[in-house]
């Protein structure tokens, strides 16, 4: 990929948003992501964070999408992406384009039940980051595009795991945040 992200292009690849609004109703705890896509920033370009370092949490200190759990507020998956985008950066997500939805995934531990929403905005936004994330960053979709895989070891909650990951500026990429930029790239 030499120029811009073609979004017209992940369009087509994306389910509608309707595909996944209600609860699965699945043994498995529900949470949702969301993909915010920046086509101004550097052809396009994705917001990550770090989430913050804590004892008992299974994604300390990984990077991530905002998201998180479906709360019992949430009456859909795309509520909770809303919410936990508002809460962990503070990006009020009704003033952007939900684009729709990846295939909903499985994190592997703790197993949860998540669905990836891709927005594109519309306007410039100020990140406001909250206690659960250490950091945010922007990161061009070609660079993400151009680089290969490599297996890594990564730190876990009580250990270390050899994973395939993506190494971009010093931050490893991992786990369901690897997977879900694969998906969203069709790297595999």
């Amino acid at each position: 990929m030499t120029g811009a992200f073609d979004i017209e292009s992940l369009k087509k690849r994306l389910r509608h948003v309707s595909s996944v609004l209600e609860s699965k109703k699945d043994e498995w705890p529900e949470a949702a992501v969301t993909i915010i896509i920046d086509p101004r920033r550097q052809g396009g370009s994705l917001l990550l964070i770090r989430r913050t370092e804590r004892e008992g949490d299974p994604w300390s200190g990984q990077i991530a999408f905002p998201g998180g759990h479906k709360s019992t507020s949430d009456r859909t998956f795309l509520e909770a992406a809303i919410r936990e985008t508002s809460e962990e950066v503070g990006i009020q997500l009704g003033e952007h384009e939900v684009l729709g939805v990846l295939p909903l995934v499985y994190s592997r531990t703790p197993r949860v039940l998540v669905a990836p929403f891709v927005f594109q905005l519309r306007k410039d936004v100020a990140i406001r980051l909250n206690e659960e994330v250490a950091e945010s960053f922007w990161t061009p979709v070609r660079d993400l595009s151009r680089i290969e895989a490599t297996k890594r070891e990564v730190k876990l909650e009580g250990g270390k795991l050899t994973a395939n990951s993506y190494v971009l500026d010093g931050h490893v990429i991992w786990g369901l945040t690897f997977r879900i930029i694969n998906m969203l790239l069709a790297k595999r």
